[in-house]
């Protein structure tokens, strides 16, 4: 039996990928380590050892490219969860 290839439903595909990364609770205190798998400008699934401890919404610091951009969880698993990046787009000039 051939396997149903999966049907890609993201507007921006993710890149494969394998970086080690940290989460950071709003206090900057509390700290989680982990690995991105794939990333896009909008999103990106981890791994880590357990995603129990893992918030709802803190932020993500991505190395590769210098960047630290506030989520939120869209799914979790016993070792993976899945984020939405949730920044904000600058207001455009003249407009509130």
């Amino acid at each position: 039996m051939t396997p149903t290839p999966k049907i890609e439903r993201r507007k921006v595909p993710r890149q494969a990928a394998k970086v080690e990364t940290t989460l950071v609770h709003e206090d900057g205190i509390v700290r989680k380590t982990g690995t991105i798998r794939n990333i896009s400008p909008e999103g990106a699934k981890l791994s880590f050892a357990s995603t129990e401890d893992i918030p709802d919404a803190a932020y993500i610091l991505i190395p590769d490219r210098h960047q630290i951009e506030p989520y939120r969880v869209v799914w979790r698993s016993e070792d993976e969860v899945g984020l939405a990046f949730t920044a904000v787009e600058p207001a455009k000039p003249g407009k509130p």
